[in-house]
């Protein structure tokens, strides 16, 4: 059977950028897909990134903007990121991260329900799309997991319990990401070879089905 690994970062646009292709995709059948959450690079790749240009600064904000554009998909700059970065830098994480830390918790112990797909369906979009200030709140959290079909506070027992466990999971699927050959997000992986990038799904769909 034809399937296809989807590592994916809640620090990425081009991840959200991605989200109704996979849906799509998923709900019609025709891609079994497995979510392998993978930390941001900048938390999980610390040594590769340092302070980032004004004028990378600008081509970032740019093609952000112009691909939610072509995609017409809403976007706004997440309020607040889901990384705490230190001020006036793009690229360089706090040492205290719990912000981003819980997403990730319960993402994943949404994965491990078989709900992660569910669980990016509503959440992503609250922390991309303009529509939700302070996401990261638990009303706005438990709204957006609720909608998901999860129960917010069991949910939210399992993401607390389970935090050693998915931390190695996270430092796994960066091994097996980089191990088919890429390091960003979001990568499609499909028989070993990954596919980089939200503009390269079209690509895999024409690779699924030859």
């Amino acid at each position: 059977m034809k399937h296809v690994d989807v590592y994916w970062s809640h620090q990425s646009p081009y991840c959200y950028f991605s989200l109704d292709r996979i849906l799509c995709r998923q709900e019609s059948n025709d891609i079994p897909v497995t979510l392998r959450l993978v930390l941001p690079g900048v938390l999980r790749n610390v040594g590769k990134f340092g302070d980032a240009s004004k004028m990378e600064e600008r081509y970032f904000d740019l093609d952000t903007k112009r691909t939610a554009e072509y995609l017409r998909m809403p976007v706004r700059v997440p309020r607040p990121w889901p990384v705490e970065c230190e001020p006036d830098t793009l690229y360089r994480a706090r040492a205290d991260q719990p912000r981003v830390y819980r997403l990730y918790h319960l993402n994943q112990a949404a994965i491990e329900l078989g709900k992660g797909l569910d669980f990016l369906h509503t959440v992503s979009p609250s922390i991309w799309n303009g529509t939700t200030t302070n996401w990261h709140e638990e009303r706005a959290m438990r709204t957006a997991i609720e909608q998901a079909g999860l129960d917010y506070d069991a949910l939210s027992k399992s993401a607390e319990k389970g935090v050693e466990s998915f931390m190695r999971t996270y430092a796994e699927n960066d091994k097996t990401l980089q191990a088919s050959g890429h390091w960003g997000v979001p990568v499609f992986v499909f028989n070993g070879k990954p596919f980089y990038g939200q503009d390269r799904f079209d690509q895999l769909i024409w690779r699924l089905g030859r």
